[in-house]
């Protein structure tokens, strides 16, 4: 049931009830804040709410989709904007600047390079119409992947992005181009750009850097860093980065890769029928870890336990001995405070699980970013050598590529591992460099490369030397990854604030305002910082305790 308006009210005259108290960090130089919605399509009944509650937390602008397909379905017809007119009407009376996104080109106009003129017609229509009503218009989503691109290539977007800069200039002089946001922080999608002659041609580059489910510092921190490098190599550093999506789901995830772990687990450890398994996150916060515990006590055999622990918690856990499997966060991190106990506890003969493509590629301490170590090493080399774990990087050398459809080995299906991987893919390979006498890598997938090169995707490093336990590593990165709570969304979203900021970022939109939640385990339907029904997360509540304490600074800087 949605929110009563007059519920929404005693709410937002609540605000200083905030969940979390990480808005005292909030400082004027930070990006500006708006949000996207689906306002133009599937959420336009309910767009009122949606602008009331956006301006309630806060947010000042609202990112939606103005689709060409939509407003011209043939090309005899006008373009009929009366659908965006009440949405950019309905947003300016509660205070919020739309930035619309020109893109999704109807069948008969693809591909685009082939309809240019009809391309043109369309954006000048669309910026003579609202001109002085639209500040900055961002020129199509994510075209750097297929999904929104068929056959992405940045000379074929160039032309696409020129066209509609001098269209809507011409038509509203004050307006800005903003580029179209990449699917990550794809700096040679970017650079590629470049040479083929964008940067005359937009005022704003936009990025879409998500990193969830991990905290926002080190992969925010190097991907703005990287895009602010092709800028500057292109002599073109001064202007903005906006970021018009980043966020981090709350789905409760299933266990992924469920026959791989059962398989892994067949093979370090085949007389054992019973398992101790303890899973742990990189915070305080054991949510995610808790539902992959969930999964696991569905899984493993009769008799087994499964519990979530904070890293504190799971180090004195196998300081106990209450342990025979550890699994780390499904994702490319691991919380350094718990290296050594793990390392001890494999050396004694305990089984460690390290899926997400990249074992410990972040590490984190108490929930922040940890890049090195008192000796100056990275904490990921360090992991690496302590638990002897090899990376292979695809490359033209190796003749692996990223990603690789790989199969099951013979070791893998005797293990009771499916052959019908659905086209199961690894962008990181691993082999026994590290490995001494005695120890045995056991692959359990293989990808073919060229030149009969073999990668292996996923493995079971099975100690035999000085080490008497096991390691479980998958490659794939790509996998649904366990999503975060919303204490940690909001913590998040505010981290990722500072972050943006040293790197010059002007505005900063979350993705997206209200989850649609279709479904509990799906990662695209749980973005939102309000539920599907309006009830607010802790995100909101954050940002709208920021926003008042904004607010307050204000006026008593008046005073």
């Amino acid at each position: 049931m949605k929110f009563a308006r007059s519920t929404v009210l005693l709410l937002a005259a609540a605000l200083c009830r905030a969940e979390s108290g990480a808005a005292a960090r909030a400082e004027t130089a930070f990006p500006a804040l708006g949000a996207c919605a689906h306002v133009t399509r599937d959420e336009f009944g309910d767009r009122d709410m949606t602008f009331f509650m956006m301006r309630a937390a806060g947010l000042e602008c609202v990112r939606s989709d103005f689709d060409w397909r939509a407003c011209q379905p043939s090309p005899d017809a006008a373009p009929d904007f009366s659908r965006y007119d009440r949405v950019v009407d309905d947003a300016a009376a509660q205070g919020l600047a739309v930035l619309p996104i020109l893109h999704g080109a109807p069948k008969w106009a693809w591909p685009l390079g082939d309809h240019l003129p009809e391309w043109r017609a369309f954006v000048r229509a669309a910026a003579a119409h609202f001109a002085g009503r639209i500040p900055v218009w961002e020129i199509w989503n994510e075209e750097n992947i297929g999904s929104f691109w068929p056959n992405p290539n940045a000379a074929d977007y160039v032309p696409a992005l020129r066209a509609a800069y001098k269209e809507i200039k011409a038509a509203d002089p004050a307006a800005r181009v903003c580029f179209g946001g990449t699917a990550g922080a794809d700096s040679n999608f970017i650079d590629a750009a470049y040479r083929a002659g964008a940067k005359d041609f937009f005022d704003i580059l936009a990025i879409h850097p998500y990193c969830a489910p991990q905290p926002p510092e080190h992969f925010l921190d190097e991907a703005l860093g990287r895009v602010r490098g092709v800028m500057a190599r292109h002599g073109d550093a001064g202007k903005p980065i906006w970021i018009t999506e980043i966020g981090w789901p709350t789905h409760t995830a299933a266990l992924p890769e469920q026959n791989l772990l059962l398989a892994g687990l067949r093979v370090a450890q085949p007389e054992r029928r019973v398992w101790r398994a303890g899973c742990v996150g990189i915070s305080e916060d054991t949510a995610a870890a808790e539902s992959i515990a969930a999964g696991l006590r569905a899984i493993l055999p009769g008799g087994s336990t499964a519990e979530a622990y904070t890293p504190a918690g799971l180090v004195a856990a196998l300081e106990a001995g209450a342990l025979d499997l550890v699994v780390y966060p499904i994702a490319e991190a691991f919380p350094l405070e718990t290296l050594g106990a793990v390392r001890d506890f494999v050396a004694a003969g305990g089984t460690l699980v390290d899926f997400g493509g990249a074992p410990m590629w972040f590490a984190y301490s108490g929930g922040q970013s940890a890049d090195r170590l008192a000796d100056g090493r990275k904490p990921r080399e360090a992991a690496w050598e302590a638990l002897r774990i090899s990376l292979v990087f695809p490359s033209k050398e190796n003749g692996l590529s990223s990603p690789s459809t790989v199969r099951a080995t013979p070791e893998g299906i005797a293990a009771g591992l499916h052959n019908d991987l659905n086209g199961f893919p690894c962008h990181r390979f691993f082999d026994a460099a590290r490995l001494r006498e005695g120890d045995e890598m056991v692959p359990l997938l293989t990808a073919a490369g060229r030149d009969g090169h073999v990668g292996i995707g996923a493995c079971v490093y099975r100690f035999g030397s000085d080490y008497r336990g096991a390691v479980i590593l998958s490659g794939n990165m790509s996998v649904e990854k366990g999503g975060n709570s919303e204490r940690e969304q909001a913590d998040y979203i505010l981290r990722a604030l500072p972050v943006a900021a040293r790197h010059g970022v002007e505005r900063l939109f979350l993705y997206e305002f209200r989850a649609p939640e279709k479904a509990a385990d799906d990662r695209e339907s749980h973005f939102g910082i309000v539920h599907a029904d309006f009830a607010p997360k802790a995100a909101f509540h954050a940002l709208a305790e920021r926003a008042a304490a904004q607010q307050q600074k204000a006026v008593d800087s008046d005073r």
